[in-house]
């Protein structure tokens, strides 16, 4: 099966003014790295959305803010830089996203947006859930697939957010919504930010139980994760049978990637993506993290898994400590009796 890649230069073009980790190295580090492996193929032109559309999500406090920011480039929190082409660049990472949607059911068949600025980290307006900051993101990209999925008469949406930070953004627009399945896989929120992600955040109202925060503590690896996806994630998309999976895709839980304590290698990527592939439902993952060894060996083992072709990268799996273990199972059995009551788990 062919993937279908979306990514232009433009993305490049929000730039910081000094040293910051989230910059358009990331996307040089991401390029080469599928070319070298073979997987740079399919490839098509971002398009840019309307700037009326961000309404769709996005408070219009927020967007003007956004809208002043880029005539004066400037922090607009600790995290979070905007610069002069950031709306022109982050108004195509949202059309981008919501042309991966149309691509994905209409071609029934797997698209990565290769996007930058991020997004999973902001809200309505801006930040969200109390977090400090909106963590290097402008406007949520996975929502606004989300919402033209809505459009064009989807159902039953899932959303895997496999990036080590939360999504609480994505978890706060979609938080009493119940055709949204948001499952998100992140280290400890109170050894990360944004602090938040908590296994008794489960949504609002009819919601309830749609919303699963995958709890990992620092340090967890391969086999952590295989335990969530098994006792977790599999038996919940079973039960919610969902018509699209969107994907978070982050690869900044990769070891020694740089931002977090997380240890996987190119095996639970290159898994992650042959399981989804396997429910047989159009899928669109858009990229959040990732910034270094993570975009060079995460990634090209995810694209190779929706690819259905050999994983390309040659790494041994990570073992964590018996305390590491003993602490992810016992977040996972908090876990499970949690959401016991809405899913066969």
């Amino acid at each position: 099966m062919s993937i279908t890649i979306i990514y232009g230069d433009v993305f490049k073009e929000h730039r910081p003014t000094s040293y910051h980790p989230e910059n358009p190295r990331r996307l040089d580090l991401a390029v080469n790295s599928l070319k070298k492996y073979d997987l740079f193929r399919e490839v098509i032109k971002p398009r840019k959305a309307d700037l009326k559309v961000l309404t769709e999500v996005h408070s219009l406090r927020y967007i003007s803010l956004i809208e002043t920011a880029s005539k004066y480039p400037r922090l607009i929190d600790s995290d979070t830089y905007v610069s002069s082409k950031t709306l022109e660049v982050a108004l195509n990472a949202v059309g981008s996203a919501m042309e991966g949607a149309e691509i994905a059911i209409g071609k029934h068949k797997p698209v990565f947006a290769l996007v930058r600025p991020p997004g999973h980290h902001v809200g309505t307006y801006g930040v969200a859930m109390e977090a400090s900051s909106q963590g290097f993101c402008i406007f949520n990209n996975i929502a606004f697939s989300t919402v033209r999925l809505k459009e064009l008469g989807v159902k039953r949406v899932a959303i895997v957010d496999i990036d080590v930070h939360h999504g609480n953004g994505t978890q706060e627009i979609f938080y009493e919504d119940p055709n949204v399945l948001h499952v998100d896989f992140h280290q400890d929120p109170t050894t990360l930010y944004p602090g938040t992600g908590y296994v008794t955040d489960i949504g609002g109202g009819e919601a309830r139980g749609t919303k699963v925060n995958a709890v990992l503590p620092p340090s967890s690896g391969d086999g952590e994760y295989e335990l969530f996806v098994n006792e977790v994630l599999i038996p919940i998309l079973d039960d919610f049978k969902p018509d699209v999976i969107l994907v978070s895709a982050g690869f900044d839980a990769y070891v020694n990637d740089g931002l977090a304590d997380i240890l996987l290698t190119s095996r639970t990527y290159y898994q992650i993506a042959s399981l989804l592939l396997q429910y047989g439902k159009p899928i669109l993952a858009i990229l959040e993290g990732g910034y270094s060894v993570g975009l060079e060996r995460g990634l090209p083992a995810f694209i190779a898994g929706l690819n259905e072709v050999e994983n390309p990268i040659r790494d041994r799996s990570t073992r964590s400590g018996r305390g590491i273990v003993g602490r992810a199972r016992e977040n996972l059995r908090y876990l499970k009796s949690v959401l016991k009551d809405y899913w066969r788990l």
